[in-house]
């Protein structure tokens, strides 16, 4: 059996990213929702305004440089180390998920390596790492910057009026389409 194939029989059946089944539709949503375009480049934003503009840029050149990352696959695991997400312990000798920023010493199941808040597998091996979590890009740039409801699109504070920063979700008033009643409205229906 190929590392890869070992891998794979560690992932739920309905995610494993095999042509013409449900887990390559899965796999093609979670491209979609945990690498957010409008998060990697600003060419895909449609609402940030030029006085943001650098700030958009030097958080998405730091996150590149100090946050995402891909882990690899690793077979055979040197030594047993406990699960980060399940707290079992890999076995040394077995196949393991290594995310390069934590270290060769630390090791997940294939099936654990998921996001820190949505819980789905990361896409691609793909993460992101913050406050010693690993997060999908999406739930990542979340923790930094709130996201606009309206437009998927993460925000600088400065962009939300303040008494919306504490009731989400967060749709910066640039963004609403043209309403009969007010945007504000739209937030709590």
């Amino acid at each position: 059996m190929t590392c890869i194939e070992e891998y794979m029989r560690w992932l739920p059946t309905e995610k494993i990213p095999r042509l013409g089944t449900e887990g390559e539709r899965y796999r093609d949503r979670q491209v979609v929702y945990q690498l957010p375009r409008q998060d990697m480049c600003l060419a895909y934003t449609r609402h940030v305004e030029a006085e943001h503009r650098r700030s958009f840029e030097d958080f998405v050149k730091a996150r590149n440089e100090i946050a995402s990352d891909f882990a690899i696959v690793k077979h055979p695991i040197p030594t047993s180390t406990k699960c980060p997400e399940c707290g079992e312990i890999v076995k040394a000798g077995t196949l393991g998920v290594i995310a390069p920023k934590f270290g060769e010493s630390v090791a997940w199941h294939p099936s654990c390596f998921v996001c820190s808040v949505c819980k789905e597998l990361l896409v691609d091996l793909a993460y992101c790492l913050y406050d010693d979590h690993i997060y999908c890009e999406r739930h990542y740039a979340e923790q930094l910057r709130p996201r606009c409801a309206a437009c998927d699109e993460v925000r600088p504070i400065s962009c939300f009026p303040s008494e919306l920063l504490t009731s989400p979700p967060l749709a910066q008033m640039s963004c609403m389409p043209r309403w009969s009643k007010s945007p504000l409205s739209l937030l709590y229906t």
